[in-house]
């Protein structure tokens, strides 16, 4: 009886100890580390997504046109690596900072489009259904909340689970992100931490979502996620080097699936080109053609921001000198119409709904498809820097549908392909 009383309170000391020591790890790695920060791959534990022998390479040919535009518009902009592939030829290609192109950047929540990929994947394959609810895959959140068998797997893809999660203030120790990017055990914190907010359905940007879709893979795969990722879409796209994605801990090592895949910015975009080629590489079906398809259709959910199977579509725009000017622009060349709004000039701004999309990171991380121009942008860096250009309006607009050619000087916008 002596030996059980032991056993028991030994036993319970442990468990206190360990959720101590992961809140104590925790805190403190939020207090030295605050906000996100671009070289938090430098010190977080992180596991390595291996490449394969094949290497596929772009070819490379500079628009001159296009360099003298980013290179004046890029100095001093935060921006690490900027590259834009154009018909499978680099047309630009520039590192900033002492960074260089075999430097692995991280994405932060890139991440998350290149988990939805391995959804898509693995839905192929039979081993989980978008529509089926995610108790069905993590049955013990049942114990926790029956509720949990309404939010579906592509409720989590639309950030629409409804799940209790706060995504700001990060830098504060308590939050849900904070726990999540900063705590020890993930795996855990998923299976036996969350609760529901509210009813599945409205779109709610919560990291939450794709680290459960994480979870989830890990356990119809039966593999770790990173190696999931390796062989279905690292070693299949010729990488040109093996990336590595943050855990964790050292001991627990769940892939952090919401944020943090860090790769050479030519590795990235050649995610970009998978989509941009419908999910194919090489003539070999990687990413199912109606998964890819599912992506930009989210131009079509004005109320989700345009936010569907973690991808973001674009819009853009142009100056004309009526508003009706636009509207016929829109119609001529096959372009959903927006809006238009007048100008100090006189003229008028109008605003269309594009075909590309992107991958979106915090700190100004994108992965660009424009099928339409068939045109991959890649830009990964710090917080974004310049009183010019937002960021996103230099990528949509100036490069994805080359409106940067009419800041050039007449005299050289022949040359411009």
């Amino acid at each position: 009886m002596k030996k059980s009383i032991f056993k028991i309170t030994a036993l319970t000391l442990i468990l206190i100890t360990a959720i101590y020591c992961e809140s104590c790890t925790m805190i403190y790695r939020t207090v030295r580390h605050g906000q996100a920060d671009i070289t938090d791959n430098e010190w977080q534990p992180k596991v390595t997504v291996e490449k394969g022998q094949d290497d596929f390479i772009f070819a490379a040919k500079t628009d001159a046109d296009l360099a003298s535009f980013l290179d004046e518009n890029l100095e001093g902009t935060n921006t690490n690596a900027f590259m834009v592939i154009k018909n499978d030829t680099i047309i630009y290609e520039k590192y900033f900072n002492e960074y260089d192109e075999n430097s692995l950047l991280t994405s932060f929540s890139v991440a998350k489009s290149f988990v939805s990929a391995l959804v898509g994947i693995a839905q192929e394959e039979g081993l989980l259904d978008e529509n089926a609810p995610i108790t069905t895959y993590l049955p013990e959140l049942l114990k926790q909340d029956k509720d949990f068998a309404n939010i579906t797997v592509k409720h989590l893809l639309n950030m629409q689970s409804g799940i209790k999660f706060d995504e700001y203030p990060r830098i504060n120790p308590f939050t849900g992100m904070a726990r999540l990017y900063y705590g020890t055990n993930i795996r855990t914190k998923i299976t036996n931490g969350m609760t529901i907010e509210e009813a599945p359905g409205r779109f709610n940007y919560r990291s939450i979502d794709t680290q459960v879709l994480g979870v989830i893979l890990e356990r119809v795969t039966k593999m770790p996620l990173e190696e999931y990722l390796s062989q279905k879409i690292w070693k299949p796209l010729g990488m040109k080097s093996d990336a590595t994605w943050t855990v964790d801990s050292e001991r627990n090592k769940m892939v952090k699936a919401f944020c943090c895949l860090n790769a050479t910015a030519e590795d990235f975009a050649k995610f970009g080109r998978l989509y941009l080629n419908g999910g194919k590489y090489n003539g070999v079906q990687i990413v199912p053609a109606a998964w890819v398809a599912k992506t930009d259709s989210g131009k079509k959910i004005n109320q989700h921001f345009g936010y569907k199977n973690k991808w973001w579509t674009s819009s853009h725009y142009d100056v004309f000198d009526t508003a009706e000017e636009g509207k016929a622009y829109a119609e001529a060349n096959n372009k959903q119409y927006l809006k238009s709004n007048k100008l100090k000039s006189g003229r008028y701004v109008s605003y269309f709904q594009g075909d590309d999309y992107n991958a979106l990171g915090i700190l100004g991380q994108h992965v660009y498809v424009n099928p339409t121009e068939n045109i991959i942008v890649v830009r990964l860096g710090d917080s974004w820097r310049d009183d010019k250009f937002y960021l996103s309006e230099l990528i949509y607009t100036y490069v994805g549908n080359g409106r940067y050619k009419k800041m050039l000087k007449k005299d050289k916008t022949a040359s411009t392909k």
